[in-house]
C-alpha cells in the first residue's frame, strides 16, 4: 500500500517507541499530521515551537530516548533555536523535523540550515523521497553517539507529500533500540583506571563530582556502588542531582553556586576529585575557583573536548560514565577504603537567608516542597534562581527525578520542559514545575496545553514581580531598579486556560494549596508571593572555615 513520506516517517517514529513528538504544524507538515493518528504515533500540538524543542528536551531527559519535535520552514524553524541551543549544551538528544519550502519554490527565503547548523551537531536534508530512511538512520547516529544531541531533519513540502518509495530487500527494521541513548559505551584505557585507582586509594579526603553525565548514562548506580565500597562521598552538580540518594551519610549536596554549604565545602577539601560526566562550568566551579591548586582532578567524560578544558587534570579519562565507574569500582576491590571524611564537614542547606516582612521566603517554600514529594516524584525547575532553589533545598532521592536546563539556562525552559517530562513519565509519578514568574511570563501560554492534555501537573509560580537575579546586581551596583513587573495573579491566568489555581500569600497557605494540588488531577498552578530580595547564590566566602588550609 502507498503512503506519503510523512505517513512512513510517523509509522517509523511509531514503530521505534517514540512517546510522543511535539510541534505546531505549518502547510508544509501537514502530511506528517495527517498519518500520526493512524501510525498509532501520539502528537502534541504546542503553543510555541521554543516549547516544543524544550519539551523534546525534557522528554530525553527523562526517557533515555532522543526526543522528538516538528516545526514548519521559516519562522516555524528560527523559533526552535533556543530550545535546540539549551538541547545542544546539555548534551541531550533532540531531533527536530523541520519543513523547507518546495524544492523548486524560492518564497520565504531563509537559510535555515546554516541558521540551526552552530546550535546543533548536524543537519541532514532528505532530498527525494527515498532518502528518509538512511537520513533519518544517521541523524540518530549522530544525536546519540559520543557526545549526544540536537540533530535537525529538514524535509522540503514536496518530499514530504511524495510517495515514499518501497524499502528495498532487506532494509532495517526500525525498534526502540535505534532511538536509545546512549548508542554505545566506550570502556576506560585500563592505564587510566589504574593511575586514577592509585590517586583514590592513596587520598585521605576523596570526592566524586557528578554532572549530568552520569545521569543521563544511566550510571547513578554505579557511581553508588563505587561510593558505598569505598566510603567516597558523592556531591554533584545541578544536572547530576538524584546520582546518590541525597539523605545519605556519603551524599554531599549539589556543589556549586547553585549549591549547598556541605556540597562547596566538601568539593574545596577534598584532595582528590574524580569528576565524572561534569563539564566543570562556571556555576559549578565557583567561576573554575574550585577544583583548585593542591587538588588532584581524575576528569572522565565522554568527550575529550571537556578534559582539561577548565583547568589541569592529573589522570583524563574518555569513556562513558558508567563504564568508567565500573572499571575503577573492580580496580580498587580489595583495597583499603578510609572511613567517611564528609562527617567532618560542617554546614547542611544552601545559602543563609534574610527574614523577609510580608512575603514567602523561598528557601523554606522549598523545604515544604522538598517533605511533600515522595522519592518517586519529580521535580523540574526553570532556569535561574528557580533552579538554585530547588538544587540546594529540595533532596532527591533517585536518578531522573530531578531536571533543570544547564546548557544555556534560558529562562522560558519549563512550561515546555513539564509538558514533555510529563508525557515520559508514568502517571503515578507525581511532577511539580518550580519556576518564577519572569520564567512563567515566557512560557505560560503552555499551560493550556497541559490542560488540553489533562496532564496532572502541579506548577509552583515564585512571584515576586521581578527579574531577581538582574535586580540583585543592580541592587548590588547601587542602580536604579529596572527590571520590577506589574502584579500579576497567574492563579487567575490558570483557571482561564482551563486549570485550577490558587494565589498564596504565607507559607501555612502554601503547604494546604500544595497538599490540594499534588492531590487535585489535571493542571493545578500555585502562585506565591515571594521575597524580592531573596537568592539562593552561594559564595566561597561564604563556607565553614573559609580561611582553613583546605581553601
Amino acid at each position: 500500500m502507498s503512503e506519503t513520506v510523512g505517513a512512513r516517517l510517523a509509522r517509523i517514529l511509531a514503530g521505534g517507541g517514540v512517546g510522543a513528538v511535539f510541534g505546531v504544524p505549518g502547510g508544509q507538515t501537514l502530511p506528517f499530521y495527517a498519518a500520526v493518528e493512524d501510525a498509532g504515533l501520539q502528537h502534541v500540538l504546542m503553543r510555541d515551537e521554543r516549547a516544543a524543542a524544550c519539551a523534546a528536551d525534557a522528554h530525553a531527559r527523562l526517557s533515555g530516548s532522543v526526543g522528538f519535535c516538528d516545526a514548519t520552514v521559516g519562522p516555524g524553524a528560527t523559533n526552535l533555536v533556543s530550545g535546540l541551543a539549551e538541547a545542544l549544551g546539555s548534551s541531550i538528544p533532540v531531533i527536530a523535523i523541520v519543513a523547507d519550502i518546495r524544492r523548486a519554490a524560492a518564497s520565504q527565503a531563509l537559510d535555515q540550515a546554516a541558521l540551526l547548523a552552530p546550535i546543533t551537531k548536524w543537519v541532514g536534508r532528505v532530498e527525494t523521497p527515498d532518502s528518509l530512511e538512511p537520513v533519518l538512520a544517521q541523524a540518530l547516529r549522530v544525536a546519540t553517539g559520543g557526545r549526544p544531541g540536537p540533530v535537525v531533519l529538514e524535509i522540503p513540502e514536496d518530499v514530504f507529500s511524495a510517495e515514499a518509495a518501497d524499502p528495498p530487500s532487506g532494509a532495517m527494521e526500525w525498534s526502540p533500540a535505534d532511538f536509545a541513548y546512549p548508542r554505545h559505551r566506550s570502556a576506560p584505557p585500563p592505564d587510566a583506571v589504574e593511575q586514577a585507582a592509585t590517586l583514590l586509594a592513596e587520598a585521605e579526603r576523596p570526592l566524586i563530582l557528578a554532572g549530568g553525565g552520569v545521569t543521563f548514562s544511566d550510571a547513578s548506580l554505579a557511581v553508588r556502588a563505587l561510593a558505598e565500597a569505598q566510603q567516597i562521598p558523592v556531591s554533584t552538580s545541578i544536572s547530576g542531582k538524584g546520582t546518590i540518594d541525597e539523605t545519605s551519610p556519603l551524599a554531599a549536596g549539589a556543589a556549586g553556586q547553585f549549591g549547598t554549604v556541605r556540597g562547596n565545602a566538601a568539593l574545596r577539601a577534598a584532595d582528590v576529585v574524580l569528576v565524572l560526566g561534569c563539564k566543570l562550568g562556571s556555576l559549578t566551579t565557583h567561576s573554575w575557583q574550585l577544583p583548585g591548586p593542591g587538588q588532584a582532578v581524575i576528569h572522565a567524560d565522554v568527550d575529550g573536548e571537556e578534559i582539561g578544558r577548565t583547568g589541569p587534570v592529573a589522570v583524563g579519562i574518555v569513556a562513558d560514565a558508567r563504564e568508567t565507574a565500573n572499571a575503577l569500582a573492580q580496580a580498587l576491590d580489595g583495597r583499603s577504603a578510609r572511613a567517611n571524611w564528609l562527617e567532618s564537614i560542617e554546614g547542611e542547606g544552601g545559602a543563609a537567608q534574610p527574614d523577609p516582612a510580608g512575603a514567602i521566603p523561598p528557601h523554606l517554600l522549598a523545604d515544604v516542597l522538598g517533605e511533600a514529594l515522595r522519592e518517586d516524584d519529580v521535580l523540574v525547575c526553570d532556569a535561574s534562581l528557580a533552579s538554585g532553589w530547588g538544587a540546594a533545598f529540595v533532596p532527591v532521592r533517585r536518578p531522573r527525578s530531578f531536571i533543570a536546563p544547564r546548557g544555556l539556562a534560558g529562562i522560558g525552559w519549563g512550561g515546555g520542559g513539564v509538558v514533555g517530562a510529563r508525557l515520559a513519565t508514568p502517571p503515578e509519578r507525581r511532577m511539580v514545575l518550580l519556576t518564577g514568574d519572569g520564567a512563567w511570563g515566557y512560557c505560560l501560554s503552555e499551560f493550556e496545553t497541559a490542560a488540553r492534555l489533562g496532564l496532572d501537573l502541579t506548577y509552583v509560580v515564585l512571584n515576586n514581580a521581578a527579574l531577581a537575579w538582574i535586580t540583585h546586581i543592580e541592587a548590588r551596583r547601587d542602580q536604579p531598579l529596572r527590571s520590577l513587573f506589574s502584579d500579576v495573579d497567574f492563579s487567575g491566568v490558570a483557571r482561564a486556560m482551563g486549570g485550577e489555581g490558587e494565589r498564596v500569600t504565607n507559607l501555612e497557605a502554601f503547604e494546604v494549596a500544595l497538599q490540594t494540588a499534588l492531590s487535585t488531577p489535571g493542571p493545578y498552578l500555585i502562585d506565591a508571593l515571594t521575597a524580592q530580595d531573596a537568592s539562593p547564590i552561594i559564595s566561597l566566602a561564604d563556607l565553614p572555615g573559609a580561611g582553613d588550609a583546605y581553601t
